[in-house]
């Protein structure tokens, strides 16, 4: 079992997580040739990372990986068997994916389009407000009492929010819109999980954000 894609990608760490948070490791690689080559386009035809390689069965999109390995790898359970607070872990990870993320997809990109990145501070600001409201407060996880899956889908997307909070302000935001999350981000980041995933992606974008030659 692999993963295809790179640790900066907060869609691939998720998995990683997953794994990780269950007692595993699996190893990730770049596909040989891209994501937009022949051979990964056969396995993943949306051409985006990451794509799971369990033998010959080949996986694409973090979400359906992550829930996948959830139920293959031995370890606790990541998605509670309790239907609300299963859905309560499901809704968490789906309001990163669709308001959270593409908040900061602005931001990331903003030597490129500087004028976007206003309206991404707004559209932050707001999305991380909604998240705050969808979980119990005061919870020590993402989700409730227990570690889920939204754990692992928030904690990668939150390393931007530090990553970016010189010249962004982003940290910032986050502080202000939705302290509880806030606290749940200062803990999860310290925990031996925590700590490993932000060194690991501080050195992918160390690494992204460097002149080439």
């Amino acid at each position: 079992m692999k993963l295809l894609g790179g640790l900066l990608s907060p869609f691939v760490m998720r998995a990683v997580l997953v794994a990780r948070l269950k007692g595993h490791e699996i190893p990730v690689e770049m596909p040989e040739g891209g994501l937009r080559s022949e051979a990964y386009l056969r396995l993943n035809p949306f051409g985006k990372m990451p794509t799971l390689l369990d033998g010959d069965f080949a996986l694409p999109e973090s979400a359906v990986i992550a829930e996948y390995l959830d139920e293959v790898l031995e370890g606790p359970r990541l998605l509670p068997d309790e239907p609300r607070a299963r859905a309560r872990a499901r809704l968490l990870a789906r309001a990163a994916d669709l308001y959270v993320a593409p908040a900061l997809t602005p931001i990331f990109r903003a030597r490129e389009v500087p004028e976007a990145v206003p309206a991404a501070r707004e559209s932050l600001q707001t999305a991380l407000g909604q998240v705050e409201r969808l979980r119990p407060a005061g919870a020590p996880h993402a989700a409730g009492e227990h570690l889920t899956i939204a754990d692992a889908t928030l904690m990668p997307v939150f390393f931007f929010l530090d990553a970016f909070e010189s010249p962004f302000g982003t940290a910032t935001i986050l502080a202000e819109a939705a302290p509880g999350l806030a606290a749940w981000w200062k803990a999860a980041r310290q925990t031996a999980h925590g700590a490993r995933m932000v060194e690991e992606m501080g050195a992918a974008l160390a690494a992204f954000m460097a002149p080439r030659s």
